[in-house]
């Protein structure tokens, strides 16, 4: 199964950049917006994998539930991978909770070397993705709407199995490891 482990987004948020996107819409051509039920922070796409290696994972990512606690993580930013001039995807930076997210993804990787997957080479950038542009272009055509701090809070972690689809991607949880501790 195609997969990936995230953080979710509380749905006020994500009610909210859905307002954003929509505006976006009108300025930005070229970009293939993300469905609500698509926006969430992700920490590690593992691509295909065994359903029993998702357990194996789970198994080795378990002690991150009790070591870290539900946190609070708020909006910047919108901006754009690579960089505004050369857009790939559209994204929107966090601010609150970054360096807990940055210890969670640490520790996850170190976790995770038992089964041989491959670290990510670059450097781990909590964020939302909003959009995918069609071809790389300069991000936006026209003034950058403000983003609302709007904050959220984390408190759980989960794995993600991922269908491709005509329509797009189609999302459904595997498992999940609430942060706190049980």
């Amino acid at each position: 199964m195609r997969s990936f482990f995230a953080l979710d987004v509380s749905d006020a948020v994500i009610d909210y950049l859905s307002s954003v996107t929509d505006r976006l819409a009108k300025m930005t051509h070229g970009v293939k917006w993300a469905k609500r039920e698509g926006i969430h922070i992700t920490l590690k796409f593992f691509g295909e994998i065994e359903e029993s290696m998702a357990q194996k994972i789970r198994e080795a990512l378990l002690p991150l539930g009790s070591q870290f606690s539900p946190f609070v993580v708020s909006l910047k930013e919108l901006d754009a991978f690579p960089s505004k001039r050369r857009a790939r995807v559209v994204i929107v930076r966090l601010q609150k909770g970054v360096e807990t997210m940055q210890a969670m993804y640490e520790e996850m990787e170190e976790r995770l070397t038992q089964f041989d997957f491959e670290r990510e080479k670059r450097a781990f950038t909590p964020h939302l993705t909003l959009g995918r542009m069609r071809d790389p272009a300069p991000f936006p055509n026209g003034d950058v709407p403000a983003i609302e701090a709007r904050e959220f809070v984390i408190d759980q972690m989960v794995l993600y199995k991922s269908t491709l689809t005509p329509a797009g991607a189609l999302y459904a949880p595997i498992w999940k490891i609430k942060l706190g501790g049980d």
